[in-house]
């Protein structure tokens, strides 16, 4: 019989305080209760699944996940749809079964073949690039959904193609997770964020480690660089270190993409070329490096290894629960007039953008000032294009204001998204100011209690943008782009997009 657990234990084991997860392990349902003590280390493990180039790579790809399995510990394996398809095509069950006993995350439809995420996306706007996203990549994830039979837990870009627009269509696919590696967005902490309404283990630079097996030099420096994160970690009380690993590593000494797609090439099918191979005694030391790691970090007394969809347990979004009170709304209205970007109480925090639509939506509410929010929080996307205020009169009637209110909070409604431009009448008002003015008109109204006959336009302080790169060389560093690929406007737009980003905070703790 499956083991498994009672509605009634679950709900004690949650108030008591504790983290509760069903891996699929061994085929079978392995219940994973872990503490939710401040202090732990979280592990998350994940394999890449990526070539389709040579089939050689499915056996290393079923062996990596028959070690984790074996080692009882929950990888997250993202698939890329062609991989997935060329499994199917060639019989590859037993391969499929060893890694549906896993967590199945989504790596886009084909990888680095052109053109990549990023190269198409980087002359669009949002709605444009939104849509071209789930276009291109929505057959990818219908199929390793089918094929592998299970919801799709996360998404995380090839190489550093990344592109701000992906989310609304991750979303309507059921992705709950982005997990990857690379420097568009993120915070100085190291540590998991949300950005666009997704939970990010993404960005985490020193606690992110990246496996290297191919000699036994190479797998010292491997534990070298996650002690170094344990340790850093264990200083600050907590905290989660991600970890990859591509399969194919252990059979080649490169990538299949390079070869065939390095440099912006398109190299036909037909011409499609392996890496060089290692020798069958580097394959089998790589596979036993991978067992010594999971061990190596298993004695870590503090350590824990954790799936995605314990990582989104761990690491949950405390604001959808929350109860604003009035006098954290006043506080909120505060702090939009100094600076607007994402703000924190205790362990809940804020987007600028949910201020924004909070704030939005308090003002237009009909009841009393002295009653706190029941206003249910909106997480909308960021503006989808850039605007300045337009020069005009500094003092507004309070109708004006008002109509333009109103106007801001149906846009949300509506979209899910800020406006990139509030109208006042004739002239469009940039987001960033007219939140700065509602903080003044609100933190008015709860010290007054009455409503200001005309309204004086202040102008905002948006830094929330110093969280996503610019522009650079060094930002699209990956040897399948075009030499001297750069994506200006995409940087732009993740700029924009960082209305959205705010703290996860430290794992769920008593």
């Amino acid at each position: 019989m499956k083991p498994v657990i009672s509605a009634l234990l679950l709900a004690c084991l949650l108030l008591e305080g504790a983290t509760v997860a069903q891996n699929q392990i061994s085929g079978g349902m392995k219940t994973v209760v872990f503490s939710r003590a401040q202090g732990n280390i979280y592990v998350l493990v994940w394999f890449d699944v990526e070539d389709y180039f040579a089939p050689v790579t499915d056996e290393a790809d079923k062996r990596a996940a028959e070690i984790a399995t074996a080692a009882g510990v929950p990888v997250t394996i993202k698939v890329v749809g062609e991989k997935a398809r060329a499994l199917e095509r060639s019989g590859r069950r037993d391969v499929i079964e060893a890694l549906a006993r896993h967590e199945i995350g989504y790596h886009s439809d084909w990888h680095s073949r052109p053109p990549t995420i990023a190269a198409y996306l980087r002359e669009m706007n949002w709605e444009e690039g939104a849509r071209e996203f789930e276009r291109r990549e929505a057959a990818g994830a219908r199929d390793a959904q089918r094929i592998f039979g299970k919801q799709l837990i996360c998404f995380g870009q090839p190489g550093s193609s990344w592109g701000p627009q992906l989310y609304p269509a991750l979303k309507k696919w059921g992705v709950q997770l982005y997990l990857d590696e690379a420097l568009h967005i993120g915070l100085p902490d190291e540590q998991p964020f949300w950005f666009a309404g997704m939970l990010h283990v993404f960005n985490l630079r020193r606690n992110t480690i990246k496996l290297e097996f191919g000699n036994a030099a190479d797998y010292g420096r491997t534990r070298k660089l996650f002690d170094e994160a344990y340790e850093r970690l264990r200083e600050r009380d907590g905290g989660l270190i991600s970890v990859y690993y591509h399969p194919l590593e252990f059979v080649f000494r490169g990538f299949g993409d390079v070869v065939n797609f390095g440099a912006g090439a398109n190299t036909p099918p037909d011409k499609w070329q392996a890496p060089e191979q290692r020798s069958a005694r580097e394959i089998e030391a790589g596979y036993q490096y991978l067992r010594d790691f999971l061990s190596f970090v298993r004695s870590r007394e503090q350590a824990r290894f954790i799936s995605a969809s314990q990582a989104l347990m761990l690491y949950p979004d405390r604001a959808r629960q929350h109860a604003f009170t009035t006098a954290e709304i006043a506080e909120l209205a505060r702090r939009a007039q100094r600076e607007i970007t994402f703000t924190q109480f205790g362990d809940v925090s804020l987007s600028a953008a949910e201020s924004f639509a909070l704030l939005t939506a308090w003002a237009v509410d009909s009841a009393p000032p002295s009653r706190g929010s029941t206003i249910k929080l909106r997480s909308p996307y960021g503006p989808s294009r850039a605007t300045s205020t337009e020069a005009g009169e500094a003092v507004v009637s309070w109708a004006d204001f008002e109509r333009a209110l109103l106007d801001a909070h149906d846009f949300i409604e509506t979209n899910d998204q800020l406006p990139s431009a509030i109208w006042l009448g004739a002239r469009h008002v940039a987001p960033e100011d007219f939140l700065a003015t509602l903080g003044e008109v609100i933190e008015r109204r709860i010290e007054s209690g009455s409503l200001p006959p005309s309204v004086h336009l202040r102008a905002g302080k948006f830094t929330a943008a110093r969280y996503a790169a610019k522009d650079s060389a060094a930002l699209w560093d990956w040897p399948i782009f075009p030499r001297g690929f750069r994506a200006p406007k995409l940087a732009r737009l993740a700029q924009l997009q960082t209305w959205t980003i705010k703290p996860a905070g430290p794992p769920s703790a008593k």
